[in-house]
């Protein structure tokens, strides 16, 4: 019923109360910019030549167009913003479903995806899927914030507002997109797959019915991942445990001290790798110098007790786990068992709780499989199952 109300307040053919009008028609602002593209300029914007064959290959010929737009949502705080992101749909209108598509880990806000105007979820596009990305909260319209780096209910909030949004927008344009969603996301688009999902279920039953949910290569569980980290010291990513660090001590208000925390140089670099939006992971990761947790992060971590500012990441860490709720939504969960990046324990430890749950949950490892390399397999995996 919903639906129809977004459908019929767009052409003006009816009024609702002022209350309901407000909450359903309060998300879209504005389109600050659209492209249309055809399967070669799409898969250029993603990288071109770097595009795996195996995934090459399975793409029709089709013109879709992006537009990015802007909307209101709020940050961790509960202040208003305009927030940002893209959506992408067939340029002819026949669609297939709506999926929102969470992008992965990033550091330079020249790689969002209301910068880039595509993600790699973009790609269910071409074959009828109107895709929703939101851009998170620290980039695009928020770049001026920090990074909400897995931080499950901002993540979860700020995409569930870009779906209304995106679903006013369509309803506006005389394209109006239905309410049912798939959910797919790979490395920290995976964890927001989940956060996203859980966000849904609980806050908006009614509202943002979902299909499926397709979660690969996923920090689910952080507290785990870093201890993880700690024992093993050497790091694929160090950047990632740098936003994490950030991302927590602004979105859950730790007031961190980071002389506490960081060893220099870090201490002085901090804050130019991570809020100035310039530097991508590998850009940061270089600027760093190391990949060892050790040469970064302050002694008392290694200690068997921690400093109080360790002890305020640490709950920040176990809160913003997504194994602690029970899915209605069937999800699937793919991962390599070599993953560095992060590692395969998170999603065993998702499956275990889900399954103990009475979830319908499926996981997928891929053996041996690095973060890269899995994540090809998961975009084809995600394929075969939509397309």
């Amino acid at each position: 019923m919903k639906f129809v109300c977004f459908v019929l307040l767009a052409v003006g053919l009816f009024a609702c109360s002022p209350e309901e009008s407000d909450r359903r028609e309060a998300y879209f602002l504005s389109v600050s910019d659209s492209l249309w593209l055809d399967r070669s300029l799409l898969t250029e914007r993603l990288g071109g030549d770097d595009m795996p064959d195996a995934l090459l290959q399975f793409l029709p010929e089709r013109q879709v167009r992006t537009d990015a737009i802007r909307y209101r949502s709020e940050d961790p705080q509960g202040n208003a913003v305009a927030a940002s992101g893209i959506v992408v749909y067939p340029a002819d209108g026949m669609f297939k479903g709506v999926v929102v598509g969470q992008h992965y880990s990033i550091g330079a806000d020249r790689e969002s995806p209301s910068a880039r105007m595509v993600v790699v979820e973009s790609l269910l596009a071409l074959f009828g899927y109107v895709v929703i990305t939101p851009d998170y909260i620290g980039f695009g319209a928020t770049a001026d914030l920090p990074q909400t780096y897995i931080h499950a209910e901002s993540t979860g909030r700020v995409t569930a507002d870009m779906v209304f949004a995106a679903r006013e927008y369509m309803a506006a344009k005389g394209m109006p997109v239905e309410e049912e969603m798939y959910v797919v996301g790979y490395s920290q688009g995976g964890y927001s797959a989940l956060a996203f999902a859980k966000t849904a279920e609980e806050q908006y039953p009614d509202d943002m019915p979902l299909r499926h949910v397709f979660a690969g290569g996923g920090p689910y569980v952080p507290e785990s991942m870093f201890n993880l980290f700690i024992e093993k010291d050497v790091l694929e990513n160090p950047s990632t445990v740098l936003l994490a660090i950030t991302g927590f001590d602004y979105a859950d208000g730790l007031n961190l001290d980071y002389a506490k925390v960081f060893q220099e140089p870090l201490l002085s670099q901090y804050e130019d790798c991570v809020f100035g939006k310039k530097h991508t992971l590998s850009e940061m990761e270089r600027l760093l110098g190391t990949d060892r947790l050790s040469d970064l992060l302050h002694p008392d971590l290694f200690l068997p007790e921690r400093n109080s500012e360790f002890d305020k990441i640490y709950r920040s860490l176990a809160a913003n786990s997504l194994t602690e709720w029970t899915p209605e939504t069937p999800v699937l969960l793919v991962h390599g068992t070599g993953d560095g990046t992060v590692p395969f324990v998170n999603a065993q430890t998702a499956y275990n709780s889900f399954k103990a749950r009475g979830c319908t949950v499926r996981l997928i490892p891929v053996p041996g499989g690095d973060h890269r390399e899995t994540g090809i397999t998961f975009f084809l995996t995600v394929l075969q199952q939509l397309t």
